[in-house]
Order: C-alpha cells, then sequence, then structure tokens
C-alpha cells in the first residue's frame, strides 16, 4: 500500500519545534567541548543533546548542527519518507501519539454515561438533540434510551471561547451517529418533509440517523434499500410485524424519498419569450426503467406507422406525376405541365423520400441503442433497481 503523506502546517512545526526545545533543555547539559572536525551521523547529534548556544562548529550538516544546539525542526523529508525518527515531540500526534486535547467541554447530563477519548464520544442517555431541556428526556420519557456517537464537539461553532461547555449540537458537531428509542428524527435534524404524497415528519418513534460532511455506505455484495414490514415474521399475528411501539403499521409500502438540497418546496418558473410561466413539483416520483422503455418503444412503434403512411404516400404522389404529363400531350399546356410533373417527382425524391428514408434508419438505430438491452444507452439500469 502506498504511504500515507502527512500534512504539515507552520503553526504545527513551530509547536513541534518548541516541544522538543524544551525537552531537551529540560534533559541536557551544556556541551563543554568543541564537538569534533568529524560529520556526526543523527544518532550521535541527538545523542549528545547539547543545549543552544553548544559551540558546533565543527558539524558540516546544517541540519546536524540545528539539533544539538537545541533548535532542532523534524525533517519534512524524513518523516513524508515514512523513516522513523529518533524522537517524537511531545503532544505533536505524529504517528499517532497524544496531541492537544479538545478545547471544548460536553455539558453531561445526570443519567448519561460518556465515554470519550481527545473530542471523540459515546454518549449512553435519553434522547437529548440539544440541552437538557430538549429531547423526550426532557419529560422522563422511560423508553428514549439513545446512544450518541459523535467526533469533533462544536467543530463548526463560531466565536466559543476556550474550554467553552457546549451540548449536542445537530448542527455544528462534525460527525454523528445518533440512535435512539423514541425521538423526533426529522425536527430534530431539520429535513424537510412537507409536500403532497410525503411521508412527513417521523415523530415519537425509534430511529437511527446519520449526519457528516460524507457519508459512503459500501457493500461488497450490494446494498438493499428497504422499507416495510420483515417477512416471515412469526408470532406477530395477522398483521405481520409491528412498529416499536406495537402498533400497526398501515403502509404496505412506505416511501423512499430522496431529497436533494433539504428542498421540497415547489419551483415556480417565470413567464419568459419561450416558455409559459409554470410551477412544478419539486419532489417528484422516480421512473421505473422498463414501463419507460415500453412507453418509448410504443412511441418508436407509432412514429414508424406515421413514417409508413408518409413513404407511401410520396410514392403514389411520384407515380401520379410521373403519369400526369403524357395523358395531357393532346392539350396546349401538356409541356409545361410535364415539366412541371418532371421537376415535382425529382423534388419529391430528393427532399421528401431521402429524408424519409434517413428518419428511418435513424430511428431503427435509436431503438437499437436505448430500448434494447443490449443496447450500450440502454437507459434502464442494470445495476439499480426499484419498484
Amino acid at each position: 500500500m502506498p504511504k500515507e503523506t502527512p500534512v504539515w502546517t507552520d503553526k504545527l512545526l513551530e509547536s513541534m519545534k518548541k516541544d522538543l526545545k524544551e525537552s531537551i533543555a529540560k534533559e541536557s547539559k551544556p556541551c563543554e567541548q568543541e564537538v569534533g572536525s568529524g560529520v556526526w551521523t543523527a544518532e550521535e547529534v541527538l545523542g549528545a543533546k547539547c543545549t543552544e548556544g553548544a559551540n558546533v562548529s565543527g558539524v558540516a550538516n546544517e541540519e546536524l548542527q540545528a539539533k544539538i544546539a537545541g533548535r532542532y525542526e523534524p525533517s519534512k523529508d524524513v518523516i513524508n519518507k515514512a523513516d522513523t525518527p529518533n524522537e517524537v515531540p511531545r503532544r505533536s500526534g505524529m504517528f499517532h501519539t497524544e496531541t492537544v486535547a479538545p478545547s471544548v467541554t460536553f455539558k453531561k447530563a445526570e443519567n448519561e454515561k460518556v465515554l470519550s477519548k481527545g473530542n471523540a464520544y459515546i454518549v449512553f442517555g435519553s434522547d437529548r438533540p440539544d440541552s437538557n431541556r430538549s429531547g423526550k428526556g426532557r419529560f422522563g420519557t422511560p423508553n428514549a434510551s439513545t446512544i450518541d456517537i459523535v467526533v469533533g464537539r462544536a467543530s463548526s461553532a463560531k466565536n466559543l471561547k476556550p474550554d467553552a461547555m457546549v451540548d449536542n449540537l445537530f448542527a455544528s458537531d462534525a460527525a454523528r451517529i445518533y440512535i435512539s428509542q423514541l425521538t423526533d428524527v426529522d425536527d430534530n435534524f431539520g429535513i424537510a418533509s412537507d409536500f403532497p404524497g410525503s411521508i412527513g415528519s417521523i415523530r415519537d418513534r425509534s430511529a437511527i440517523a446519520l449526519k457528516a460532511d460524507g457519508i459512503r455506505m459500501i457493500g461488497r455484495e450490494g446494498i438493499k434499500i428497504v422499507t416495510g414490514k420483515m417477512q416471515g415474521v412469526k408470532g406477530a399475528g395477522p398483521t405481520g410485524e409491528l412498529n416499536s411501539l406495537g402498533g400497526k403499521m398501515s403502509q404496505p409500502a412506505p416511501k423512499i424519498e430522496l431529497i436533494a438540497g433539504n428542498k421540497t418546496a415547489n419551483t415556480p418558473i417565470l413567464p419568459g419569450i419561450f416558455n409559459q410561466g409554470e410551477v412544478y413539483n419539486t419532489m417528484q416520483g422516480v421512473a421505473r426503467g422498463e414501463n419507460v422503455v415500453y412507453a418509448l418503444r410504443d412511441l418508436h412503434k407509432y412514429i414508424d406507422q406515421m413514417w409508413s403512411s408518409m413513404f407511401q404516400f410520396m410514392l403514389y404522389q411520384i407515380s401520379f406525376n410521373a403519369a400526369l404529363g403524357p395523358s395531357l400531350s393532346p392539350l396546349p399546356a401538356a409541356p409545361i405541365v410535364a415539366g412541371i410533373a418532371s421537376a415535382t417527382t425529382a423534388a419529391h425524391v430528393n427532399f421528401s423520400v431521402n429524408p424519409l428514408y434517413h428518419v428511418r434508419t435513424n430511428l431503427s438505430t435509436w431503438n437499437a441503442n436505448y430500448l434494447q438491452i443490449s443496447g450500450y444507452r440502454w437507459i434502464a439500469s442494470r445495476n439499480v433497481v426499484s419498484n
């Protein structure tokens, strides 16, 4: 596997330099004699532990001089090559050592058990989306047990004082998995749900919510998103599986709502030169791939029928024009009519029959590419299916 390269900042390097300088100063004594004229190895230099101000004129390498004089700054090259340094600066976090503690303190409720390390928490308690005055826990509800897994408390909060006391901040905490026996999950996480046909906001129900800057679900052998009752449940009665409160689930197939941008309000379209004003539903049903294929195949058939009718009409018109000229030969205007008929026949062939032939070819290609499962642009997904 490729070696990971740490992200360096001037602030981090300065902090590491300061910590190592202090540790060397506490453990070392001033050098009493000049270092030899030879170029020392890194091990010999770090072993000397000379304090700042030592005579290092005999050392040719500037980096080694800095190490001897107590002005050691970790080498980016050494770390980037994943070599093991002789000494890791205290509280630098390098190579998964201890780092600086978080600057906020979590306000623990009386009924909560908190496991924490740095700014990562697992909290066992009752439903509490914010302060002690929030959630089902504020009423003393006995069936609202909750596990809250959080990292990065108040990571995006503004104007926090050092060592500030913070509650749960669903909008500002970096990432969270919230598991609750009884909660109002949509309200607590500010999820849009007000649109016709919506399943609405789930209230007083068990829920699991995941929130972070990015969420990835990875299944090596597939992923299923399923709503509704479990199949094959024994002892649940004729209605089958019940909800977490023991109630019946009335919908045989509860909806799956995908809400991009957390916006469900209808979208108005202002009138313009090429369109009329209208309002269309932002939330719409997802088309079923195979049904769309069937609809477009029918449309293909109807267009093909129209094409056949038009093509036959053009053939008959050409035949009529070809016969019209000779039939008028006794009349004075026969030469003129014959010329017009001949020109019209040529125009029909060049500007009607030929384009119709190309339309038929393109239509057949379109059908093969989009409406046949063997087509390279088959419009139904081969990997994602839904009902």
